[in-house]
């Protein structure tokens, strides 16, 4: 029986985590390959976790029980912003009262104001007359003073208008992205031969860790593959791992990293 999407999107903030079962977490990744809403949800929680991730045991010690600096320093702020809205009352009950004097005030002169609002025209003609020709010098000068990289900005035209006879032939190709804290994985996936081919880049997995890749298509359709071992070397500089899956590339939704007892450790996804 497969899951709805309510009792799914109950068990997501826990798959994030990567705190439920192999198999209850199959049956999310399935039902997350054919619902784009659930999948929508599960991203907006990956970005929670990565905050989660940052947070020390000192900070939760803070949270459980502030110091008493800290409740003290609220308290007296507490009572500064009661202060200061009395203040801010007081100022606006003389605003009031000035604004019902500048309204008399106003009535009162209004002729005048519009008498010499009406030169105010022919000024801003006059002004705007001269100002043309300020804008012509501007001009010229800019004009000058860009003529010189010109000639660089043809080249590269007249580069990039032929091609390569590989670049004509080079697969149109997807790039899946995520992160999940300080894990971070990218992967180029192009068209091969019986299926696509993967370049994986995966950072930030503790030495140690035996990581597998799961590809998640259309359909439901999921394939696990092997992966590699995180070494000393491969955590200080990343190398670009090459796998291949027998799912076509318009097929493919999501990419998954998972270790070796199926907890995710990076969901990524295309950002077409």
């Amino acid at each position: 029986m497969r899951m709805t999407c309510e009792e799914v999107r109950l068990s997501l903030g826990a798959h994030a985590l990567g705190a439920l079962d192999p198999e209850e977490a199959l049956e999310i990744d399935t039902h997350l390959a054919t619902c784009e809403a659930c999948g929508a949800e599960l991203m907006e929680l990956e970005g929670v976790t990565a905050f989660l991730g940052k947070v020390s045991e000192r900070d939760v010690e803070l949270v459980a029980s502030p110091p008493r600096q800290v409740l003290d320093r609220l308290l007296n702020d507490r009572a500064k912003r009661s202060r200061r809205g009395r203040v801010l009352l007081a100022v606006a009950a003389s605003a009031a009262v000035i604004a019902v004097g500048g309204t008399i005030w106003t009535t009162t002169v209004g002729r005048e104001t519009i008498s010499s609002t009406a030169a105010g025209p022919e000024h801003a003609e006059h002004g705007q007359a001269a100002a043309p020709d300020s804008d012509v010098q501007r001009d010229s000068s800019g004009f000058a003073a860009s003529a010189s990289p010109e000639p660089r900005i043809a080249a590269s035209k007249s580069a990039s208008e032929s091609p390569t006879a590989a670049t004509l032939n080079a697969p149109a190709g997807k790039e899946f992205k995520g992160a999940n804290g300080a894990r971070q994985a990218t992967v180029m996936a192009v068209p091969a031969e019986g299926g696509t081919e993967l370049n994986l880049t995966v950072s930030g997995v503790a030495v140690g860790t035996q990581c597998r890749v799961i590809v998640l298509g259309e359909g439901g359709k999921r394939e696990t593959l092997d992966g590699w071992e995180v070494s000393r070397e491969n955590y200080e500089k990343p190398p670009v791992f090459q796998l291949k899956t027998k799912l076509p590339l318009d097929s493919i939704r999501f990419i998954r990293i998972v270790d070796q007892d199926g907890k995710l450790l990076v969901h990524t996804k295309t950002e077409a």
